[in-house]
């Protein structure tokens, strides 16, 4: 039996490994997950595909993900994206990410799945919670 799908996911990320790993831990817990390896041009499908969740690497060449994040929150087209922040980052050091970008949160990037999975949970949970009030 397929799992159920809980919403779309876009994992953008220059790291082939780190999509491809994301890609399946989410589609294992039943999201429907597009990847893009360039933040270039993401804009227009975020706001073409309109995706529930964005999971945004940070630190990618040409445009960053910081940046990805400020063009997304001010363009009307995709202004309520919700954008989760991934990074090799601390913890500390992505909270201005988060700030300047209107992401509804951040993880560290981890070798431990069920962490990066936990995470991605509570922050959609308490995104999908604060909708629903």
């Amino acid at each position: 039996m397929a799992p159920r799908r809980r919403g779309k996911v876009l994992v953008v990320d220059d790291d082939p490994v780190i999509l491809e790993v994301v890609r399946e831990r989410l589609e294992s817990a039943g999201y429907a997950v597009y990847v893009r390896a360039d933040a270039l041009g993401t804009s227009q499908w975020v706001a073409r595909e309109q995706p529930d969740f964005v999971l945004l690497d940070v630190m990618m060449p040409a445009l960053s993900g910081g940046d990805l994040g400020e063009l997304l929150k001010r363009s009307t087209a995709t202004t309520d994206t919700k954008v989760i922040l991934h990074s090799s980052m601390t913890a500390d050091a992505l909270l201005p990410v988060v700030g300047r970008t209107g992401a509804i949160g951040a993880i560290t990037k981890t070798h431990d799945g069920g962490q990066f999975l936990d995470d991605f949970e509570r922050i959609v949970d308490r995104a999908n919670a604060a909708r629903s009030k």
